[in-house]
């Protein structure tokens, strides 16, 4: 009776949501904050919603929105000792768009957290501020947002109705939990195969239909794929199309959510379980039924049965590509701003300032050669990328620092550039020409700025970038490389808009000895970042590659003053000091790896496996851990800045967090795998789990003391 009277309710309040009016200009999603209880008792644990009445024809997204899109987001500020827990998110319908497949919600949604009140919260009137984001999309794809604030009484415990009407219906559109079905993925010949096994589905073609699978990760499947199903009694099995962490094998369980009718006694009803699929298991064995079968007419990929997008020739629907260009052009903005491009901040200032003395047309040209080799940098980085990923290897955004010989030329190349700015020898233009006209070696050194702003920066990881990545994971070749040339356009864009506006750096003096003063000067960060590349050799190689590279340098730096001398004499020593330079490079590059060293010196941090998060975890324990390198400098600032930061220490000590560190300064196949599994393209990458058991929550690559302590707070939350 409960159940229907809930039903009733919902089918009221959506007749009512749909008979609103929504501007044709948007927003095209009408939020509310609503709560099972109008009055809540202290100590007690209720539910807090966010109700969306969505534009017909629109829709929003599930927790894993399938292959573009953005789940919705519920932040709730709550008065000291509330805590709330994770969201419940009802069972996703599947919405083709061209050759993606997406997963998420039409018409109306109500998404339910539970908030715990503290035994001694005091009574009255209360006011809870919450902020919501979320992506509404049609044909174009739109972020909205919301702040909204919700009023509620402390006190004796009252119900709201309403409030109680819509959050019971979302339990009742939530999944059951996983149990009820028994399940195992295993890869096959030609597929990935899941096999499904229990109660619910009894009764086999006669009983069952339209059954679907939802992953919870979004690189398990294919999701546009089709996905054929063969029914028996008890038994399912569905033949699915391998996402990219499957198409090799299956090595550990992935969970999710089948959705299907079941047909009782002339009755219809929708149903919905979760599901833990073993890995490398079948429970049934109906390949000679699935074999004949036909694609489910309600599978998520609904779509003909195509040859996959990564190889085909097809494009993404352009909102999903638009959407993915725009994070990727704010990233590559962003990136401007991170620790990453410090090693090459002093190359990027003296750009700046030689752009400051030169004919107006000249420094536009420099400007866009200097963008070119930006972008052509990331284009070739993406494709280097995709291919060794495509061929089934390891493959991490930055995977270029993990390789000891380019760690070695850059570290030679910092310090030639350094001993350059200091005046020891000179390539191209110098800084006496700058005002009478740079030469064509001048366009060369933008471009060289270019590729070498790329090469180094690259590997860190800004804000919005990590979601450009992960789409472009997904897509067909050349719709990542788009994504991935729009990085560049992000990247490059501040000094190209300085090169078309030199008015820009109009505070700066006219050209004269400040600029040659400014260059030595300049040359300092650069040895900076050599010694730091050399810090990363020794952790990737021990004492014998460092003393091999500080020979290097040595060897290069007779070169350079060899070089500086008149003579034929100077001539030849300078060749033969730049011959041994090279050897001596080569000799860095062959050492072999050394094995990882402890992840911290730091006793609270313990070395990262997957064995001894699951053992932490079956504890009850929060755990938090650390995805790392040596290379990232974003990853050493939060190391130093946040991770030491007085406050969360306490929070992690306060709360008995279990704290781990992964380092991939040098390759790991299983952190590899792991990264690839949230869906992380590289490092950093920072999850806390939740106390008790549940998904990790992702935080992220630049941390603060105030995005930690909070993420403590509500993995300890009940």
């Amino acid at each position: 009776m409960i159940r229907l009277l809930a039903a009733l309710a919902a089918l009221v309040i959506s007749a009512t949501a749909s008979a609103q009016e929504f501007s044709p200009d948007g927003p095209w999603v009408h939020p509310r904050l609503t709560a099972a209880r109008a009055s809540v008792a202290p100590g007690e644990t209720f539910y807090i919603a966010l109700h969306q009445d969505i534009a017909p024809g629109w829709h929003t997204y599930w927790r894993n929105p399938g292959d573009s899109g953005l789940p919705t987001e519920l932040d709730l500020t709550l008065p000291e000792g509330w805590s709330v827990g994770e969201m419940v998110w009802p069972a996703p319908k599947a919405y083709p768009l061209g050759p993606l497949t997406n997963y998420g919600y039409s018409n109306g949604v109500t998404l339910p957290v539970p908030v715990t009140v503290p035994a001694d919260a005091a009574p009255g009137r209360l006011e809870i501020p919450a902020y919501a984001s979320w992506l509404v999309c049609e044909d174009i794809c739109v972020p909205e947002d919301a702040h909204l604030t919700l009023t509620l009484d402390v006190g004796d415990s009252r119900p709201d109705r309403a409030g109680a009407a819509l959050i019971a219906a979302a339990f009742d559109a939530a999944p059951e939990p996983a149990g009820a079905v028994q399940a195992g993925l295993a890869r096959g010949p030609d597929s990935l195969v899941l096999t499904l096994a229990g109660g619910p589905l009894d009764g086999g073609a006669d009983a069952v239909s339209d059954l679907a699978f939802f992953p919870f990760n979004p690189s398990v499947i294919d999701h546009a794929a089709p996905q054929r199903v063969a029914l028996g009694d008890g038994e399912a099995r569905l033949d699915l199309r391998p996402g990219r962490l499957t198409r090799q094998a299956v090595t550990e369980a992935y969970g999710g959510v089948i959705t299907f009718d079941h047909h009782d006694g002339g009755e219809t009803r929708r149903m919905a379980y979760t599901i833990d699929a073993r890995p490398g298991a079948q429970v049934s064995d109906l390949a000679a039924a699935a074999a004949t079968s036909a694609p489910a007419s309600g599978t998520p990929g609904g779509a003909p049965d195509t040859p996959s997008t990564a190889g085909s020739g097809g494009s993404p629907s352009g909102i999903s590509f638009l959407q993915a260009a725009l994070f990727a052009l704010v990233g590559g903005l962003i990136l401007n701003l991170m620790p990453c491009v410090f090693p090459v901040l002093s190359m990027k200032a003296m750009t700046l300032v030689e752009q400051r003395g030169i004919e107006r047309a000249e420094g536009r040209l420099l400007g866009l050669i200097f963008g070119a080799g930006v972008i052509l940098t990331f284009l070739a980085l993406g494709a280097v990328f995709l291919a060794v990923r495509a061929a089934g290897g390891e493959a991490s955004w930055g995977m270029q620092l993990q390789a000891p010989g380019v760690v070695a030329g850059l570290a030679l190349l910092m310090f030639l550039i350094a001993l350059n700015f200091l005046g020891v020898f000179e390539i191209g233009t110098s800084l006496q020409s700058v005002g009478s006209g740079v030469r064509d070696s001048g366009r060369r050194g933008a471009f060289f700025t270019g590729v070498l702003a790329v090469f180094v920066a690259a590997p860190c990881i800004a804000p919005f970038m990590a979601g450009a990545l992960a789409y472009a994971l997904t897509q067909p070749p050349h719709v990542a490389l788009a994504v991935f040339g729009f990085l560049g356009v992000g990247l490059a864009l501040p000094f190209v808009i300085v090169a078309f506006y030199p008015a820009l750096l109009g505070f700066l003096p006219k050209p004269g000895a400040w600029m040659i003063r400014l260059r030595q000067v300049l040359a300092f960060p650069m040895f900076g970042a050599a010694i730091w590349l050399v810090w990363v050799l020794a952790a990737q190689t021990g004492p014998n590659g460092v003393l091999w590279a500080l020979i290097m340098l040595l060897a290069a730096g007779f070169a350079s003053w060899a070089f500086s001398m008149r003579g034929v004499t100077a001539r030849v020593t300078a060749m033969a000091a730049a011959v041994l330079t090279a050897g001596l490079l080569y000799n860095a590059a062959i050492q072999p790896t050394v094995s990882a060293a402890p992840s911290s010196t730091d006793a609270r941090w313990a070395d990262w496996s997957p064995e001894a998060v699951q053992a932490a975890r079956s504890e009850g324990r929060a755990v938090f851990v650390d995805f790392t390198a040596a290379w990232c400098v974003t990853c050493q600032v939060n190391k130093v800045g946040a991770l030491s930061d007085r406050q969360v220490i306490d929070a992690f000590a306060a709360h008995d967090v279990a704290l781990f560190r992964a380092d991939f300064t040098n390759r790991d196949r299983r952190i590899a795998d792991t990264l690839a599994q949230h869906g992380a393209a590289g490092v950093p990458l920072y999850l806390m789990y939740p106390a008790g058991g549940g998904t990790p929550d992702i935080l992220p690559p630049l941390l603060t003391g105030t995005i930690v302590t909070r993420a403590v707070d509500r993995a300890v939350s009940p």
